[in-house]
This record gives C-alpha cells, structure tokens and sequence, in this order.
C-alpha cells in the first residue's frame, strides 16, 4: 500500500538528517507513472535554518552530461552530426596531442563514451599541465566562457589514445563545443529547445533561475 511506502520513506530519510548524512532532500516516488509519495525534508540551507521544499533547485553538476548527450543525440537523429565526427570537423582549433605530439583524430562517440584521452584537472597531479593552463573543471571559474576553457584544455596532452581506454573527462564540454558549432546556437538556448523546454523542465538551466529557491551545496 502506498501509504505503507510512505512511512517506510520517512522514516529513512528522517534517519539520514538525524545521522547528519543528509542536510536536506527532496523525494519523488512515482510508480506506473503516478505519483505515489512526494516529501520536502531536512533543511535547503543549514546556517540560515531555511526549510526545504519540494520546488527547490539543486546543483546537477555532472548529470549536465546525460542532458547534453540527449542534445547530442538529437542532431545525431536530424542528420546534422554522425557519432564518427571527428572533433576538427567543428572544432578545427582543438587538436590536443600525446606526449609524442602526435595529434590523433578524437570523435563524437569518444566524446559520448569517455574515451577521447581528455581528463579532469582534480584527476591531474599538482604540477601538470591542466594546473599549469588553469582548465576549469566546470564549477571552479564562474564567468570563464566555454570557448576559453576549451582553448586551455585542447593545449593539455592527452592520457592515452583516444578509443584505447576510458577516462572520465572534460569530453562533454567538448562535445557541447561542437553543438554550439554545428547549430549556430548557444549551448544553453540549444539545450532548452531541444531538450529541457519539450520536457518542461522550466527550471533546469546553465544558471539558476530562481535564486531564492537554490538549495546550498554540501559535501557528503
């Protein structure tokens, strides 16, 4: 019974704020597409005591990656991008190399798949080359644009050669690069026609629509 699941949610997530493993939350439970439980709990920011409730926005930081792949797929679908693409067909500027200074052909399905070679700058040692060019590893630069970060990390070697290995990476920028190239759009307004405006997804977006309703960011 419904009502059963209920209490049962409850009591969890209650546990988890109790045990400070969880500052706030927000759950849905939907079963055979209807809605079966919905609770708001816990707190959107601890120092300033505000609740939390059910229409508050959250940081999605990395799950941007399925939304934009989605984008991806789309223009893979109307026959304006081929999963083969090679990056320098839109991009023609962005020729990472390996350390040989070989410069191999990177493609949208590498991109797509974390295998391209790229990486993150908090995967690079201190010292490396991603510290050396001040690659932003998404959240850590406010303002820097897509275009520049791109320019600093096409400047980073590559781990390995692309389609050997897998390395979660900076890929999906790259990729978002490239549908702002094939488009003639911005990534945000291309992403909210493509993706998250069919879905309804009003809130949903590369900068915060309501800062009142932000929930504040905790480390677990």
């Amino acid at each position: 019974p419904d009502v059963a699941l209920s209490a049962r949610i409850e009591r969890v997530v209650a546990q988890a704020i109790a045990e400070r493993r969880l500052v706030g939350t927000v759950v849905l439970v939907s079963r055979d597409g209807k809605l079966v439980h919905h609770q708001a709990a816990g707190l959107a920011d601890r120092e300033a005591g505000r609740p939390m409730r059910e229409d508050a926005i959250f940081r999605f930081a990395s799950v941007t990656k399925p939304i934009v792949s989605a984008a991806a797929m789309k223009l893979v679908e109307e026959g304006k991008l081929r999963l083969d693409d090679p990056v320098t067909r839109f991009l023609p500027d962005f020729r990472p190399a390996l350390p040989d200074r070989t410069q191999p052909a990177i493609t949208v399905r590498q991109l797509l798949t974390h295998t391209s070679g790229l990486s993150y700058r908090f995967f690079e040692p201190s010292g490396s080359a991603y510290h050396a060019l001040d690659v932003s590893d998404g959240m850590d630069q406010p303002g820097l644009s897509l275009d520049e970060n791109l320019r600093r990390l096409g400047q980073a070697p590559l781990g390995f050669v692309p389609g050997t290995k897998w390395g979660y990476s900076l890929g999906l920028d790259v990729l978002g690069g490239m549908l702002e190239a094939v488009s003639g759009e911005r990534l945000p307004a291309l992403v909210q026609r493509l993706i998250t405006g069919p879905l309804g997804m009003k809130d949903t977006g590369f900068a915060v629509a309501d800062p009142a309703r932000l929930a504040v960011a905790y480390a677990d």
